[in-house]
Formats: structure tokens, C-alpha cells, sequence
């Protein structure tokens, strides 16, 4: 219960099936982020969180990426549909209300990986905070989420409709989309609270005890194909991508 609002679990059965979807182009952005980190200070990565792993296919596909290395691999989530999946796979799960902090000790973890959560959280201040505290001094975080300001929901804003990702109402995505609502193929929410720039999530960060490193840009799925390469050309400028990735250092 978050503030009289029951938590939802979006990847319940009744939500978003039971099939793992490929890789997304942040995850692969992501992945290149993360092995970055892991090489530029090999012996200390020894510790992989990531925070909201689902059913555990991104952990399994870092793994798979070093499976050479002694590295204890860490997936949390809330959704228990989703860790029930993800204890077939041979790493460390745990379910976890974020709001009530990590489960792990000070300086316990060397790299955090939250793809796709902050837009979730009520308090993102507090996750990040809590990152901080269990990664170890240099330790790195490694930060996906949808770009409030992306190249098409400026335009969006100058036409008077609802920006993509952002959700007012917690029942159907239709509500503000306007015409774009003849596009829509699926009108529940995902649960988005909270979005950013890129402004705003390189002052969060350095807030809370980081130091932003890497900011890539990368692509969203959910564009049409018509679209689909003018989406890419923008994630050539991270502050018009669809999604933004940063690589941060702990200070």
C-alpha cells in the first residue's frame, strides 16, 4: 500500500503474458554500459544487482555475456508471477518492495543495473539513495528510462496532446492521447509516475551521490516502422531519444 493506493503488479497473469519479449535496444545499450563498467575495473565487479529484474532473462543474458567470470548475479523485483519464472534460472532472486530499501548490506554490490523503474516509483530520491548506500565506494549504477522530452512528444506538447509514457489516468492510456488514440493497440497503464530529461536526471543523480559518466540515447519499440529510423537517427542526441541510459559512478 503506497499512500491509501494498493501496488499493482503490472507482469501479473492478468497483465503482460506470460512470454519473455526480446531484447530491447536499451537493454542492448545498456549491456554495453554495464561490461564498460565491469572492464575499466575488472577485479571489483564481482556483484551485479539488477533492480526490477522480472523474470530474470536480462540478468540471464548478462550472464551468458560473461560466462567466463566469477560474478555473483542478483535480480530483485516486487512481482511474484514474474520471480516464480525467474527461479528456473540459477542466479540470486529476491522479491523486494523498493520502498522499503534493498535488501543488502553497505558497500555489498558493485554494479546496479534499473532499467525501466524510476519512471514507477513514487520516491525515486530514496532508490537512488538506497543504490548508493549498497554499492561500494566507485561503484557503478547504470539508469534506463523514457525521455519526457523525446524528439516526438515536443511536438506532441506544441499540439496539445499528452506526451508518450507520461500516464494521467490509471485506467486507460487513452485519456489526453487524442488522435493518437486510433494508434493505440493496448490501453492499460503501465504505471508511470514519475518522468524525465535529460536535465533532470543528471541533477537526481549527482543528488544523490553520483556522478554521471556515460548518457546514451536509445530507441523505443513502440514507434511505428514508418518511424522507426528517424527514431534512431535521434538517439544520436540522448536529449531527443525515446529512452535515455546513463552510466554513473558512486561518489
Amino acid at each position: 500500500m503506497l499512500c491509501g493506493v494498493p501496488l499493482i503488479d503490472y507482469y501479473g497473469p492478468q497483465g503482460w503474458g506470460s512470454q519473455s519479449p526480446p531484447l530491447r535496444q536499451r537493454q542492448h545499450v545498456a549491456t554495453d554500459l554495464i561490461f564498460a563498467a565491469i572492464a575499466a575495473d575488472p577485479a571489483a565487479q564481482t556483484a551485479v544487482l539488477d533492480v526490477g529484474c522480472g523474470d530474470g532473462s536480462f540478468l540471464a543474458h548478462l550472464a551468458s555475456s560473461a560466462p567466463d567470470r566469477d560474478i555473483r548475479w542478483i535480480g530483485i523485483d516486487y512481482s511474484e508471477h514474474q520471480l516464480a519464472r525467474a527461479a528456473e534460472l540459477p542466479y540470486e532472486f529476491h522479491r523486494c518492495d523498493l520502498g522499503d530499501g534493498l535488501p543488502f548490506p553497505d558497500a555489498s554490490i558493485d554494479l546496479v543495473h534499473a532499467g525501466e523503474v524510476l519512471e514507477h516509483l513514487y520516491d525515486p530520491d530514496h532508490l537512488l539513495e538506497e543504490c548508493a548506500r549498497v554499492l561500494r565506494p566507485g561503484g557503478h549504477l547504470v539508469i534506463t528510462t523514457p525521455n519526457l522530452q523525446a524528439w516526438y512528444n515536443r511536438a506532441l506538447f506544441l499540439a496539445g496532446v499528452q506526451p508518450i509514457f507520461y500516464e494521467t489516468s490509471t485506467r486507460s492510456t487513452e485519456v489526453g492521447a487524442g488522435p493518437l488514440r486510433r494508434l493505440k493497440t493496448d490501453t492499460m497503464p503501465v504505471g508511470h509516475l514519475r518522468l524525465f530529461n535529460r536535465t533532470a536526471l543528471l541533477d537526481l543523480l549527482r543528488r544523490e551521490g553520483f556522478e554521471p559518466v556515460t548518457l546514451r540515447g536509445a530507441g523505443f519499440h513502440g514507434v511505428p516502422s514508418s518511424m522507426a529510423w528517424l527514431d534512431a537517427a535521434m538517439c544520436r542526441r540522448p536529449s531527443l531519444a525515446s529512452i535515455l541510459v546513463v552510466l554513473a559512478v558512486k561518489r
